[in-house]
């Protein structure tokens, strides 16, 4: 007896997803193999210390039942006076997503850094609003607010900010970011990255203005990436249709990672000598980063101000396929500038959140290649 085969259906994505891929963060570092050295993921090289893993053990003895959809309430307090203007969050990137369902409409315009995060341009996209690049020029990367204000119309619905910056490492000014947050539409400050600086403590656009929400998170200061941890502030007004979409995306952030937050806030001296020796360590691969590349690739950069990115000029100006051909022949990872934007082409990004030894390996391969290349 045979079966007939069955009619097979095509599934169609939708069309604002049509033309939405994996970033190129992800696509190159799909390129690893167990001979790469990974100086293109975006994650900290820093493991707990005998302290946080207690917070974690404790933090698994507590409810395993939903917290409020914006989150528990006790931890809401620690973050901010009125809990009402604080959404916990499944990490920054829900933040994101979340604010860019609750405020983007199609036709809209998003303002957003060039060179600037990858999934900025992409949220847009998704809620069918156009971004709006604004340049960040080297060799300093300063955010220069004319280069914002000069370009908002009646349909920006969004100004973007990253401070710190996630490819550059750089930070921008109080007064910069006081004259942003004034200027007229929503400002989102993505500052994921603001406890990791070196000399200066970054300024946040917390209370610079009441059209300002501000999001961060513990993925990258307590290297909690995996546990998708992190918060939305605003006024309560601008919030609340934020708390509606975050309902929808995640129901709540994990009570586990809430519970852990919560024993990292209320141990603020602990916390504090935390943050300080994870800036040691990020401050002395920095600079093996820096002396490499300079011996290696005879390039001199300005010292980033802050995160654990170094941008990097290289010989070439089809930066993905630069990338690709490292990943491919000289078993180095690194993120081909244009993935954060026209203003990145000619640059990599090199995360030198790694070993020193794979900061110095990674870099030396690059310089090789590039010597037998004839670059």
């Amino acid at each position: 007896m045979t079966t007939q085969p069955r009619n097979r259906v095509t599934a169609q994505p939708s069309a604002r997803f049509s033309t939405i891929e994996l970033s190129l963060i992800r696509q190159i570092n799909a390129l690893a193999t167990p001979l790469s050295t990974n100086l293109g993921i975006g994650e900290p090289n820093v493991e707990p210390d005998e302290t946080l893993l207690e917070f974690a053990r404790r933090a698994t003895t507590t409810s395993w039942h939903y917290s409020a959809n914006a989150g528990n309430l006790s931890l809401r307090k620690k973050l901010a006076d009125d809990p009402n203007e604080v959404c916990i969050t499944a990490g920054t990137e829900e933040a994101l997503y979340a604010i860019f369902q609750a405020y983007v409409d199609p036709g809209d315009e998003v303002l957003i850094p060039d060179p600037g995060f990858v999934s900025y341009a992409t949220l847009a996209k998704i809620c069918g609003a156009e971004p709006v690049p604004y340049p960040l020029e080297p060799p300093s990367w300063r955010l220069d607010p004319r280069a914002i204000t000069e370009r908002i119309t009646p349909k920006t619905k969004l100004i973007i900010v990253n401070s710190p910056s996630n490819p550059l490492g750089a930070v921008a000014d109080r007064a910069a970011l006081e004259e942003i947050a004034n200027a007229g539409p929503l400002v989102v400050s993505d500052e994921v990255y603001r406890q990791l600086w070196y000399d200066v403590e970054p300024a946040s656009m917390r209370g610079m203005s009441d059209r300002v929400i501000v999001i961060d998170g513990m993925s990258k200061s307590h290297a909690m990436t995996g546990l998708r941890i992190g918060w939305a502030l605003a006024r309560p007004e601008v919030l609340k249709p934020i708390v509606t979409a975050h309902q929808y995306i995640a129901t709540c952030a994990s009570v586990f990672s809430q519970a852990l937050a919560e024993l990292v806030f209320d141990a603020p001296e602990w916390n504090a000598s935390w943050l300080a020796r994870v800036r040691a360590q990020f401050r002395d691969q920095r600079e093996v980063a820096l002396r490499a590349i300079e011996r290696e690739l005879d390039i001199r950069i300005e010292p980033p101000a802050a995160a654990f990115y170094a941008f990097v000029p290289v010989p070439s100006c089809d930066t993905l396929t630069f990338a690709k051909t490292l990943a491919t022949d000289a078993a180095v990872l690194v993120i081909p500038g244009v993935a954060f934007g026209i203003n990145g082409e000619g640059f990599v990004r090199v995360s030198y959140a790694a070993s020193n030894d794979d900061i110095g390996t990674g870099i030396e391969r690059i310089g090789r290649w590039l010597r037998a290349a004839g670059r």
